[in-house]
């Protein structure tokens, strides 16, 4: 009797999201023949499948005739994240040419251990601060800003220097190497480092970029850009069939495309496709049923898809956006992101409140947000936190409408800190019993009463008078829900 083996992920590394028609249909060729039934994209422009464990070794050996990095199982390299994609598309550094970014890539004799983003600061289709270093094209031609980035050490900042194109790699070896040594490791400490050398001919900074604004990019469907066409295909589930890749690569091919992109957004995305290619890939697309015309609801989602959780977190909550018809354009969501990906909006993160024998149980989530809700911008705000699974909609649904409201430049009567009882700032965890308006998301806590309404604290839910209202939005009693709530006490 054969047992079946376990199965293991594989990543190809495509840095920079940059690869040949060729080399994408060898990969997709080479995954079939190994028992994958489609590709996935990674938010780091790199390319996921799944094989047997028993294969691996003669894996290795076909992979080497592809002449492509890639990692197995653990996957501690990462893919250098660059926005050429974004060239001849949207706005970008004149200086900046998509030769320059392959010529900055070709640089990286070795597959880097930490994140690095290669970035325009002009275009949005790519995250700029989602790496440990982006390196973010300056004013001055040939030169790049460094922003450093740890978060979880709560170590982030613009670095005081400029750095040439041709030592990016170099530097970024040095700075890994510093960090591994965990002998440097802070921002101060790095630079202190840097200023002892003269490797690689700084110039001080004279201006920091200025964060941009965020735009949502079009990552699926076609596109006019002047005489040519773009186009780009998504797929909901992040399944990208073998027969969709190999249908679609041979098209590029034929017409004249020497290069794919991936995006961070799960999608393929098609530069430079004449006129009279349309029709061709038209009816290739309705042929192989390939849907362009997702919602929001679908597109505007930052998370990895390998991660079960998550994708539930974003299905539970997707569900309660189109039942109720929910607006969310102009929005990333982020679920359970991993340590450097701080490009949301809007985030949830999923905890544990205990382990036994290796399982988790009772989920508690927080939510947190980005200042104007600019995912571009590296520094977050805390919302709410130890909440129920069930009430992730409603809250991520008041931020939507207080960002909605901020766009409009409408003075907000009072803040989101205003709304929420003073017991999410306990300290100790404890499972309460409250109970949360409908309408407005204000939880009752009988430990506080309600001042506002003549109600003294320790009052239970059940003493409140009939006629007792909201003191927020004057919604009656009989529109309060029972709501378990997770709260901290006070050390």
């Amino acid at each position: 009797m054969h047992l079946m083996s376990n199965v293991i992920s594989v990543e190809v590394y495509t840095n920079g999201g940059i690869v040949s028609p060729g080399e994408l249909r060898k990969i997709a060729m080479l995954a079939q023949q190994f028992g994958a039934g489609y590709l996935q994209l990674g938010n780091r422009q790199q390319i996921r499948f799944s094989i047997q464990e028993d294969v691996i070794e003669k894996f290795k050996v076909r992979m080497e005739l592809i002449a492509l990095k890639y990692s197995i199982g653990t996957h501690e390299t990462h893919n250098i994240i660059c926005s050429a994609l974004a060239k001849d598309i949207l706005k970008t550094k004149v200086w900046l040419t998509e030769g320059e970014y392959r010529d900055i890539l070709g640089g990286f004799d070795f597959q880097p251990e930490i994140a690095i983003n290669i970035v325009d600061p002009e275009q949005y289709a790519i995250p700029m601060f989602t790496g440990v270093l982006n390196f973010v094209a300056s004013a001055v031609e040939n030169y790049w800003n460094i922003y450093f980035s740890l978060p979880q050490q709560g170590e982030q900042g613009w670095m005081p220097i400029l750095i040439q194109s041709d030592k990016i790699s170099s530097f970024s070896l040095y700075i890994q190497t510093c960090l591994q040594s965990k002998v440097t490791s802070s921002l101060a400490e790095l630079m202190d480092e840097l200023y002892q050398l003269d490797s690689w001919n700084f110039k001080k900074v004279d201006q920091y970029p200025v964060i941009p604004d965020y735009h949502f990019f079009p990552v699926e469907g076609f596109h006019s850009n002047g005489n040519t066409h773009w186009l780009g295909i998504f797929n909901k589930k992040n399944k990208f069939s073998i027969s969709l890749i190999d249908a679609i690569c041979v098209e590029a091919l034929d017409s004249n495309l020497g290069t794919i992109y991936i995006s961070t957004w799960d999608s393929l995305l098609f530069k430079n496709i004449a006129s009279a290619r349309i029709p061709n890939w038209e009816n290739l697309l309705g042929l192989l049923d390939v849907n362009t015309g997702h919602a929001a609801h679908e597109l505007n989602w930052n998370m990895n898809e390998l991660n079960h959780k998550s994708s539930e977190i974003k299905s539970y909550v997707n569900d309660y956006f189109r039942i109720n018809d929910k607006r969310i354009e102009g929005l990333i969501i982020g679920v359970n992101n991993e340590a450097n990906d701080n490009f949301y909006s809007i985030k949830i993160e999923e905890e544990s409140l205990f382990t036994l024998f290796g399982k988790h149980y009772f989920s508690v989530y927080h939510i947190r947000y980005k200042e104007d809700f600019n995912p571009n911008n590296p520094i977050d705000k805390s919302f709410m936190d130890y909440i129920q699974k069930k009430s992730l909609p409603e809250f991520i649904s008041y931020l939507t409408l207080e960002y909605f409201t901020k766009k409009k430049n409408k003075p907000i009567a009072t803040t989101t800190k205003e709304k929420i009882v003073p017991a999410i700032l306990k300290q100790k965890i404890l499972l309460q019993h409250v109970y949360q308006c409908s309408t407005c998301l204000t939880l009752y806590d009988p430990d506080f009463g309600d001042p506002e309404e003549g109600v003294i604290s320790g009052t239970s839910y059940d003493e409140l008078p009939e006629n007792y209202c909201c003191s927020i939005c004057s919604n009656p009693k009989k529109g309060f829900i029972l709501f378990l709530f997770f709260v901290k006490e006070n050390a």
